[in-house]
This record gives structure tokens, C-alpha cells and sequence, in this order.
């Protein structure tokens, strides 16, 4: 619904242009939709991605580690050095079983002992670049530790902001602009007619004939947030994650224009299917 209102409201600024309070309330509904849109692309990540990054690198790490140290195993099994034998000689079930803060210490034991006796062990197989790689993977999976924790409590965090995000929304419209917009009841009643149809709420509980769109950098691939959108009438931006929802589109053919600064236009043609949500990903060129 507030979405609906904002593309009638964009559609005839032409008509407010000069009303400078109403153009300054609807430029802060612009802001609510998008706030509203970046709490909703919060609540949504998907988490188990950032889950599955842990396990790949806590695997990477194990791996890693269960290597170097059977090597110095070997190594110091042959001088007899029973204390360098002693301090790396982990099972593979021993640093599988780790505890994710305990894993760490492990592989930083192993390391400390690569490092110390790197010359003597290179005749073994282990190079100067395993090593450096252990290194590397022991900080990523420390990194990785406590991110799908905080992916929760960012989810957790938005599902809790939302209802007021719609309650101050709903406030600036009823407070605001529906008052604002009884200058036009008259003046242009076609105008004041499709802004409160806009208004009226429909319920809409699945998602049907809908769009999906991610934008991303050409070059850096990565994610691109506020683009503007255009799809026949109806005017959107994309969130800071880069993404934009429409849905109720009618069936059939449509083409997308997307403008963003710094940017090259793009178009896309697309089609709609009923009880189906078309998703693109389209690709931004930055200008040179």
C-alpha cells in the first residue's frame, strides 16, 4: 500500500511541485519505503549461507592442520624429539570433536611448530606456502566464528523495528500527506481520487505475478543498492542490499528500466507468469 500511494504521488509531482511541505513529506515517505525495504531484505538473509561459510572453512582448516601436523610427527618421531611430537600430534576425531574456540588454539600450536622447524621439514613436503596457508586459514575461520550468530541478531533486530517503521509510515501518511492532499479534493479530483484509491489496504497474502530483481557492478560484481526503477508506471529503488520486490504485475511481456548516477542505463525484458515470481539479476556499467 505504501508503495501503491508513492508511485501515484511520484507520477503527478508535477501537480505539488510548488506546495514545498508537500513535496517535503512525500520525499520523507520515499524515505520510509526504502527503510522499510532494507529492515525486510534484513529479516530475510538467508543465514545459512554465512553457516555453511563457517563449516567450509572450519573443514579447510582441520584438513590443513591434520596435515602439517602428521608431517611434523614424522619428523620428530625420527630426531625423537618427543615434546615437538607431543605438542602437534592431534587425531583427525580430535580436531573434528574441537569446540569452535578450541579448534583455533590447535591449529596455532601446529603453526608455531612449522614456523620453528620450517628448514627441517621442507624435505618432508611441507613448503613455506603451507604454512602461510594455515596461517591464512586459521584467521578466515576466526573471523567466521561468530558471524552466523550475528546474521541471527540482524534478522532478530529488524523483525523487532518493522512494526514501528510501519506505524511511523502510516503516521506520516494519515498526519500529513492525506491532510495535504485535501488542496487538491477540488483543484484536481482526478488526482485526489487516485492517491485514496491508492490508499485503500489490499490484503495480498501470497505472491502472485511477481518480480524479484538484484542488481550487481559489472566489474566488481558486486551488490548495487538504490537504483531506480522503472516498470511501465510503476517506480521503485532497490534496497541496500540491492534488491527490489513487485508483485500484482499483470501477465505477460514488460520491460524494466533501471537509472542509477555514475551508471549506464539498463533495460530488461521480462515476462511475468501467473502464481510465479520472474527473478533477474541485472548488470550495471559503470560509466567510464
Amino acid at each position: 500500500m505504501y508503495q501503491s500511494t508513492d508511485d501515484v504521488l511520484i507520477a503527478n509531482a508535477a501537480i505539488y511541485a510548488a506546495n514545498l511541505p508537500l513535496t517535503a513529506a512525500v520525499g520523507d515517505l520515499d524515505a520510509a519505503i526504502d527503510a522499510i525495504g532494507d529492515l525486510r531484505d534484513q529479516q530475510e538473509e538467508d543465514t545459512k549461507g554465512v553457516t555453511e561459510d563457517k563449516q567450509q572453512n572450519r573443514q579447510t582448516l582441520e584438513d590443513q592442520t591434520y596435515t602439517i601436523a602428521s608431517i611434523i610427527v614424522f619428523y620428530a618421531s625420527g630426531i625423537n624429539n618427543r615434546t615437538l611430537l607431543q605438542k602437534v600430534n592431534f587425531t583427525r576425531s580430535e580436531l573434528t570433536r574441537a569446540r569452535d574456540n578450541e579448534l583455533p588454539g590447535m591449529s596455532e600450536q601446529v603453526h608455531q611448530a612449522a614456523v620453528a622447524n620450517a628448514a627441517a621439514i621442507l624435505p618432508f613436503g611441507v613448503t613455506a606456502t603451507m604454512i602461510t596457508d594455515l596461517n591464512s586459514s586459521l584467521q578466515t575461520y576466526v573471523d567466521s566464528i561468530s558471524k552466523p550468530r550475528a546474521a541471527k541478531s540482524d534478522t532478530s533486530a529488524a523483525t523487532d523495528q518493522l512494526p514501528q517503521q510501519f506505524a511511523d509510515t502510516t503516521k506520516l501518511l494519515e498526519e500529513r500527506i492525506d491532510k495535504g492532499m485535501e488542496l487538491y479534493r477540488v483543484s484536481n479530483s482526478a488526482f485526489y481520487a487516485a492517491y485514496f484509491n491508492a490508499r485503500i489496504i489490499v490484503n495480498s497474502p501470497t505472491r502472485k505475478r511477481a518480480l524479484e530483481v538484484v542488481f550487481i557492478d559489472s566489474k566488481t560484481e558486486k551488490i548495487i543498492s538504490r537504483v531506480k526503477v522503472r516498470v511501465g508506471s510503476i517506480n521503485r529503488r532497490s534496497s541496500k542490499l540491492g534488491r527490489i520486490f513487485i508483485q500484482n504485475l499483470t501477465e505477460g511481456p514488460h520491460i524494466l528500466k533501471a537509472f542509477l548516477p555514475g551508471y549506464n542505463n539498463a533495460e530488461q525484458d521480462f515476462n511475468i507468469i501467473s502464481g510465479e515470481t520472474t527473478k533477474l539479476t541485472i548488470t550495471m556499467i559503470k560509466i567510464q
